[in-house]
């Protein structure tokens, strides 16, 4: 007999915007993170879940491979997180529970399990086939634990060999590392808007967003006291933030929006060019307040494998005739730029002088970026860290410099070095 079930007794409002992404199936990733109680693995299994039924009740043969790192944590997560969910469904009753081996089945469908700690667990993995249906769903449950994105492709490559469909969920609490491959990964952004990066979409939610009654007194009561007395955990454990490990060389960095109201008091626009050569090339607008000490990053030009004219017709897109500091180290590439029509500058650099110009942006009051005018100069900004030794003690050297950070450190160079020039440029 059938139970009644409303999906939005059984999904928090926070996850209704991703909800109709998951069904129009937009994306082939799906990221959730977010801190403590953020009901992020109650959705993802619900969803998931929700959907392999449906797809049953229709008549398909289906799985969905759930893992963990470690299998053997399986039995007390991942495998009560399945049930958990067909009970708050009401579709207990429609699957049969094994528990060596830990799989579920409806008919000829399945949910299976499955550890990636060792040799053996990639062998099984490598080696996984089904007599019929295909694999529509895969669960990477606490997705922290795995070790980088190369170990992530190849579980996909073997989980969703031979079919053209399905949807791969991630859930985890972002580390507090910005340079941990996840964070790297999927971005550190905290706000509420849905991040689409390619076939990836990336979810962030809070507890402050989940009805109280769905938590309970004492999370809530726990929560507002570590809140009080360790703001900095809070913000970590709860909010799911990224807060650092005291390595940040741009610990003044603010990612948001700036208003077309602050875009046209900005009359001494400074541009800067990095070439890429094994990396990418950067193209940066800025501009510093000196009244309120806030340099304001604003547009990029960012990309691997630019030919020269396609370089030089962005440019000159945007700069038009106005100035653009680039590196001296290609005088070659410079030369070229400019029998393009660009105005090209070489940097002075100089003995310390990378060092110098680092420094004095890090000692800025605030760092403001436009994450979406310059998705990639903020990316740069935010990851960019001091290294720690094998002792793990922090080296007070600067390591390499991203791409973003030098091509705006080039643009803000007479700034830097206490030349006064500046060329004016209303946008």
């Amino acid at each position: 007999m059938f139970q009644k079930v409303r999906l939005s007794d059984c999904i928090g409002q926070a996850y209704y915007e991703v909800f109709w992404d998951l069904e129009e199936q937009n994306h082939f990733e799906y990221w959730f993170k977010g801190g403590r109680g953020s009901i992020k693995t109650s959705f993802v299994f619900a969803y998931s879940v929700w959907k392999l039924t449906r797809a049953i009740f229709e008549g398909k043969i289906v799985h969905m491979v759930v893992l963990r790192k470690v299998k053997d944590t399986i039995r007390t997560s991942t495998y009560q997180d399945v049930l958990w969910a067909l009970d708050l469904l009401g579709l207990r009753d429609f699957w049969d529970t094994t528990v060596s081996p830990m799989e579920l089945h409806c008919g000829e469908s399945s949910i299976i399990f499955a550890g990636c700690a060792n040799q053996q667990d990639y062998k099984k993995l490598k080696g996984l086939k089904f007599a019929k249906g295909h694999v529509i769903a895969a669960i990477f449950e606490e997705v922290t634990e795995f070790n980088g994105e190369p170990e992530i492709d190849s579980i996909i490559q073997s989980i969703f060999r031979g079919s053209d469909e399905g949807i791969c969920l991630f859930t985890y609490n972002p580390p507090p590392s910005k340079t941990h491959w996840v964070n790297a990964l999927a971005g550190i952004e905290t706000d509420k808007e849905l991040t689409s990066r390619g076939n990836r979409l990336i979810h962030h939610s809070t507890y402050l967003e989940v009805p109280s009654q769905w938590l309970g007194k004492r999370f809530l009561e726990k929560a507002e006291e570590i809140k009080r007395l360790n703001p900095r955990r809070y913000a970590h454990e709860y909010l799911g933030e990224c807060i650092g490990e005291g390595l940040e060389i741009y610990p003044n960095v603010e990612i948001r929006t700036i208003t077309d109201e602050e875009l046209a008091k900005f009359t001494q626009v400074s541009r800067g060019l990095d070439f890429g050569h094994v990396h990418c090339t950067c193209y940066s607008e800025s501009f510093y307040d000196r009244l309120s000490d806030t340099l304001y990053v604003f547009d990029e030009i960012y990309s691997p494998g630019l030919t020269n004219a396609t370089l030089a017709r962005l440019m000159k897109e945007k700069a038009g005739s106005f100035p653009i500091r680039a590196d001296n180290e290609n005088p070659n590439l410079i030369n070229e730029l400019r029998m393009l029509g660009l105005n090209i500058i070489k940097t002075v650099k100089g003995k310390g002088s990378k060092d110098q110009g680092i420094k004095w942006v890090a000692d800025r009051a605030k760092i403001v970026i436009d994450k979406r005018r310059c998705p990639n100069i903020a990316s740069d900004f935010q990851l960019y860290e001091f290294k720690r030794n094998r002792q793990g003690i922090k080296v007070l050297e600067y390591p390499e410099e991203p791409d973003g950070s030098a091509s705006v450190r080039y643009g803000n160079e007479p700034i830097i070095q206490h030349k006064e020039i500046m060329f004016v440029s209303r946008r």
